[in-house]
């Protein structure tokens, strides 16, 4: 019997090193552009595909492990969740792989598919820095979102908003977002 329980909690142990060693390797090491990019390229295949899911999947307009907005309706728990419980493990697991704890944010003209990866703080004061996958151009862009975006970009009646971009690749961009 001891045997059996020390084989477990032996094999439990190695399971949990394994997904932190796995975490570690899948997400970016920093917030740094660089890092990001690096990262992003190297699952741009996943990326792309959850574009593909969220464009088809049109009526819901957050999608989170956990909770779900549609166009129409923001209320949490509902029985519609937008799609089926597969689909919504489909989009877990790319979360997961994607190092996407927060889920995605679908925006309206331009369509647009914000992928948080740095949340820092809470409502009403923090900041966020991830990718952006927008059918249309997005302005402003900087060269860099790695140190703090100049006066100018920020806007709000306490200049206490900032929303700047940084062009990566094809419709995809980097973003950060401080409020």
């Amino acid at each position: 019997m001891r045997g059996s329980i020390r084989n477990f909690v032996a094999g439990v142990l190695s399971l949990a090193m394994f997904t932190v060693v796995c975490s570690a390797i899948a997400a970016p090491r920093s917030g740094s552009d660089a890092d990001l990019r690096s990262f992003f390229l190297t699952h741009r295949v996943e990326f792309d595909k959850l574009v593909a899911m969220a464009e088809k999947d049109g009526r819901v307009t957050r999608i989170a492990p956990d909770f779900t907005w549609l166009n129409d309706s923001v209320a949490w728990p509902r029985k519609d969740v937008g799609f089926s419980t597969a689909r919504w493990n489909e989009y877990r697991d790319l979360f997961r792989r994607l190092n996407l704890p927060a889920g995605i944010l679908k925006g309206a003209k331009p369509f647009r598919i914000f992928c948080p990866i740095i949340l820092e703080g809470l409502v009403p004061t923090g900041d966020e820095k991830g990718f952006v996958y927008s059918q249309a151009p997005l302005s402003p862009t900087l060269e860099s979102l790695d140190e703090r975006p100049p006066e100018k970009f920020w806007n709000g009646p306490d200049r206490s908003h900032v929303l700047v971009y940084k062009p990566l690749e094809g419709h995809w961009y980097l973003y950060y977002e401080q409020w």
